[in-house]
């Protein structure tokens, strides 16, 4: 039993961490609420997931630019479609 209490304790651990790493904010022409994964400043080039709330759907996005202004950080990424969003990321 104290077995069990130990491996559901540590499930739990690990799949609220998962959601914790992630970053806020939307997208700046749908205005749907979205999340960055991993929770870093990317840069150019890099690839990041992107989740969004709205349609509860998730995609692999290649980050075009990255741009930081007072409050927030712009973050320009390619979706695999081809088109191009920019998520307003709360500020770092």
């Amino acid at each position: 039993m104290k077995h069990l209490f130990s491996w559901a304790a540590l499930s739990v651990g690990l799949f609220m961490s998962q959601y914790a790493i992630a970053w806020d904010g939307f997208d700046a022409d749908t205005t749907d609420l979205v999340e960055i994964t991993p929770d870093k400043l990317p840069k150019a080039g890099d690839t990041v997931d992107v989740r969004n709330y709205e349609s509860d759907t998730s995609q692999t996005c290649l980050v075009e630019a990255v741009s930081r202004n007072t409050r927030t950080v712009e973050v320009v990424v390619r979706a695999p479609g081809g088109q191009m969003r920019t998520l307003v990321m709360e500020g770092r």
